[in-house]
């Protein structure tokens, strides 16, 4: 059951009980989650885990007294934008909701993503999310050659041959895809997506294909994780629509 989310939203609700009592905010958690005690329990000690919130103890001797409080980065997970990497479960919610055809290895490194940011492992989180971005890339350019036949045949070399870098196929997508941009439907392929991916994808690997292991820090992987959802789902809707031109084209040389 995924339900911090929503004790998170319930915490920063004004004049909330959020007192350590079993009869306050745990209860609270069951009536507006439907959870039962335990999961009200676990998620609580969880959230404190993962710094979203803490208790303060306002100078009551009795701990049921304490109250259970949202740290400033559990404001920001409250506050954020709808790809708020704090809130994890309700980014990959938003994932799974608008990008429905994500392929299920990215959306697997993008879970990876999520979980090492929170744990604080930046550079595992940007390795995790240029794994996608590859996954995701690979996707486009395979629909792309299935597509365009022999005008493609750069790009169909390019991932035929297991000594290139995902630097070099990559550059060969763009350059095919470049003179399509102006024709393509809801602005897909734009310059700036294609930078953005080209950026996820040089975080992992150098132009020839080595690890690159350089730093990253939390400001850096929060970024990428912002943008990485919008980024990736324009890339598989790209992908979609090359899968439906090569569906046409299939038709068209059988009938």
């Amino acid at each position: 059951m995924q339900i911090r989310s929503q004790v998170l939203k319930l915490m920063a609700t004004p004049h909330a009980d959020t007192r350590f009592h079993d009869a306050c905010l745990p209860q609270s958690i069951q009536a507006a989650t439907g959870c039962r005690p335990h999961e009200a329990w676990e998620t609580l000690w969880a959230l404190l885990a993962d710094g979203l919130i803490y208790l303060d103890p306002e100078r009551q001797p009795a701990s049921d007294n304490w109250r259970w409080k949202l740290s400033e980065r559990g404001r920001r997970a409250v506050e954020g934008g709808p790809w708020e990497p704090h809130d994890p479960e309700g980014y990959l919610r938003r994932l799974r909701r608008q990008v429905p055809n994500l392929h299920p290895v990215a959306y697997q490194y993008m879970q990876e993503a999520l979980q090492s940011f929170n744990a604080g492992c930046y550079l595992a989180c940007s390795v995790m999310l240029g794994v996608a971005a590859e996954q995701v890339f690979l996707g486009v350019a395979e629909a792309m050659v299935a597509a365009l036949g022999a005008s493609a045949e750069k790009l169909r070399k390019e991932l035929d041959n297991p000594k290139s870098s995902q630097n070099a196929r990559f550059q060969a997508l763009r350059a095919r895809l470049e003179p399509m941009r102006p024709a393509l439907p809801d602005d897909l392929g734009d310059n700036l997506t294609m930078d953005a991916v080209a950026d996820l994808l040089r975080i992992t690997r150098n132009e020839a294909g080595h690890p690159r292991g350089r730093a990253v820090d939390e400001d850096t992987a929060y970024t990428h994780l912002q943008l990485a959802a919008r980024y990736l789902g324009k890339m598989t809707a790209l992908t979609e629509h090359f899968t439906q031109q090569a569906a046409a084209r299939s038709s068209a040389s059988g009938a």
